[in-house]
């Protein structure tokens, strides 16, 4: 079965130009036309619109959790009229798990907005830097259209040297955003995968407890005149209720805390490595300046 490895269009002259989601994903599912996007202008960094998307995931969400929040309660006060108190009591304990599960949702939505925020750290990075580097720009054109005057020695000399300076001063500025860029995707893709771990982990307690509430409701035909049984399961489903809550408090993650662990520390020792990089790099620049 052919997958999608990538999210980047990979096309030559006689491939489509659509992307590999079009043609199936990692499901095997194609997806359907109408939920793909317009593109945003490129006149907006592509940091700038990675972190706009996140507004309608956050929305989608946050509208779910209000939705799923609105069924349980609509359930719970239909189940209420049904005159049978087996289908009020399961349908009501139904309800309660689908009230968590809306509160998961937004739980996952705060992760996602956590994302946003480390995200923008890089972003404050990135416009931090460029004004340094519009600078380098315009020094280097007219360093160029300098060099081709005769009589602007002295001043292609004094350009060249703001340009090695420029150059440096760049030089140091694109290591610390690498650096910065690393870290930070890191922390923000943990973020997001803890998050997401969560409220996989704990809807499967909502499924666990949800399927032994459903066995209180049996599939027993009833004929016409025929009374109900007198149900008996009310305070069992509420005990059932009780463990879901006790679960749910004591979760934890189970895995992968050392492992991330002995990642930060590599990560700091990195960051202190190119750190030290960059500054020897504007030593030898401070040099080169020196020796003109």
């Amino acid at each position: 079965m052919h997958r999608a490895i990538s999210l980047r269009s990979r096309h030559s002259a006689d491939d489509s130009p659509l992307s590999p989601l079009a043609a199936t994903t990692l499901s095997g599912r194609p997806p359907s036309p109408r939920k793909f996007l317009p593109i945003l202008s490129p006149v907006h960094p592509p940091l700038a619109r990675l972190i706009k998307s996140l507004n309608p995931l956050l929305s989608h969400h946050r509208s779910a959790a209000s939705s799923t929040r609105t069924t349980a309660h609509l359930l719970s006060s239909w189940s209420a009229q049904t005159g049978d108190d087996a289908v009020s009591d399961v349908a009501d304990k139904f309800g309660v798990l689908l009230a968590e599960m809306a509160n998961l949702e937004e739980s996952y939505s705060e992760g996602i907005d956590d994302v946003k925020m480390v995200l923008k750290t890089i972003q404050d990075v990135e416009n931090s830097i460029r004004p340094a580097k519009t600078h380098q720009t315009k020094l280097r054109d007219q360093v160029n259209k300098a060099s081709i005057k005769p009589e602007a020695g002295r001043k292609l000399e004094q350009l060249e040297r703001e340009l090695v300076r420029a150059d440096a001063e760049v030089l140091v500025a694109d290591a610390q955003l690498l650096n910065v860029t690393r870290e930070r995707l890191r922390v923000a893709w943990r973020v997001q995968l803890d998050a997401l771990q969560e409220r996989c982990e704990k809807e499967l307690v909502l499924v666990k407890y949800g399927r032994e509430i459903l066995r209180f409701l049996d599939g027993e035909i009833i004929v016409p005149g025929q009374n109900l049984r007198a149900y008996r399961g009310e305070a069992k489903t509420r005990d059932i209720l009780g463990m879901v809550e006790d679960e749910l408090r004591g979760w934890s993650p189970g895995w992968g805390n050392t492992e991330e662990l002995c990642d930060d520390e590599n990560v700091n020792g990195n960051v202190s490595v190119a750190t030290a990089a960059a500054a020897a790099a504007s030593a030898t620049a401070s040099m080169v300046l020196a020796r003109k």
